[in-house]
């Protein structure tokens, strides 16, 4: 995990999220081709993902994987690294993580 994802994962344990409670994720892989990221959405909905694609701003394709699970650093280690190479292998990038604001 980068620094910024350890911030990120202690700031929300700081704000009183339980590392004990499944929580909502979503994390943002990149593609330069609409295709891909299709397959790769595929791919990760195999896996038990639910996804989302749509153009990113600035162009190309962002897909979006909704996930569910503790905010522990190793369950989410585990998943970033999972999703970095699935998105290298159908030539995208992984960008990072974030969570539903509630209202």
């Amino acid at each position: 995990m980068r620094v910024d994802d350890w911030a990120a994962l202690q700031y929300m344990l700081d704000s009183g999220v339980s590392p004990d409670v499944v929580c909502p994720f979503e994390h943002f892989l990149y593609f330069d081709d609409a295709r891909l990221a299709g397959f790769a959405a595929l791919a990760l909905q195999d896996a038990g993902y639910q996804t989302e694609v749509e153009p990113a701003t600035g162009g190309g394709w962002l897909l979006v994987v909704y996930a569910y699970h503790c905010p522990r650093a190793s369950e989410l280690e585990r998943r970033i690294e999972f999703l970095e190479r699935t998105a290298e292998s159908f030539g995208g990038e992984y960008d990072g993580w974030g969570v539903p604001v509630k209202r």
